[in-house]
């Protein structure tokens, strides 16, 4: 079976199961209350979006999941282990896997080693392989070869596989960083507003990924400013308001509560 038909349980699979709860979470920077007592759950197989205008948390939010910062106050718990204290390399061990709001590539790497250096939290040969290469390291280097080629084809860049990451078209890079956090394997993707930057091709090709990775049972989490790509992902939308939940329902829901409305005219909620 091929990497890009197994990123995900098939939807058979997907059930209505909590993936990730996040109870309480609170995180101050100095005297800034960046998150404040936030609660909510992503269940497996759907897409979750967080919304919200700017400074609202939603970035902070994502670095708390990931552990790229430690919660004040709250927990996270995924796949039924309680990841809070966790530091990011083992969250992602344990299928959480993240792409950022900046792209962070290696840039002077080709594209093709920039997905395969994704791999490498899933190896697992014997440590003194990597000094003296023997059949398990030579069948991981094929095998990692061959799922990064996979994968490069599934978001169109198979043609730039030998390219340089950092020569690559703006919109081009954000597939890739895509490609290499789909090389984990995650059982959560959480993805930091994927879509920034994009003219509307490329939005359009981005929810057409995005789409089949959800179609394939892939759950993920969405921290996005562009509402039309929400509108056709999501499943459910939690908006985010000065640092805390304000509303959180179905994307029809969201387009007609007025407190989300007054938000994003940056008047205070009623």
């Amino acid at each position: 079976m091929s990497t890009a038909a197994s990123l995900a349980p098939s939807t058979q699979a997907a059930t209505a199961a909590s993936l990730l709860e996040a109870s309480g979470l609170s995180k101050n920077f100095g005297g800034v209350r960046a998150v404040r007592t936030t609660s909510f759950t992503v269940r497996q197989g759907t897409v979750l979006a967080v919304i919200g205008p700017n400074g609202a948390g939603k970035s902070t939010l994502i670095n708390l999941l990931t552990g790229v910062h430690a919660p004040d106050a709250g927990r996270v718990v995924f796949a039924g282990t309680d990841v809070t204290v966790l530091p990011p390399h083992k969250r992602a061990r344990l299928g959480l896997a993240r792409t950022f709001q900046k792209i962070r590539l290696f840039r002077q790497l080709s594209v093709l080693d920039n997905v395969i250096a994704g791999f490498h939290i899933r190896h697992r040969i014997p440590a003194w392989q990597y000094v003296v290469h023997g059949s398990a390291f030579r069948q991981a280097r094929a095998d990692t070869r061959r799922e990064a080629l996979e994968l490069l084809e599934f978001v169109g860049l198979t043609g730039q596989s030998e390219a340089a990451a950092g020569s690559l078209a703006y919109g081009q890079q954000r597939m890739l960083e895509i490609a290499r956090a789909l090389a984990l394997q995650p059982r959560l993707l959480l993805l930091d507003e994927p879509a920034a930057g994009l003219n509307p091709a490329e939005v359009d090709h981005l929810l057409g990924y995005l789409s089949q990775l959800r179609a394939r049972g892939l759950t993920l989490l969405v921290v996005e400013h562009n509402m039309e790509l929400v509108m056709n992902l999501a499943d459910h939308i939690l908006v985010m308001h000065h640092g805390e939940p304000l509303f959180s329902g179905t994307p029809a829901e969201v387009q007609g509560n007025p407190a989300v409305i007054s938000a994003y005219l940056g008047e205070d909620p009623p």
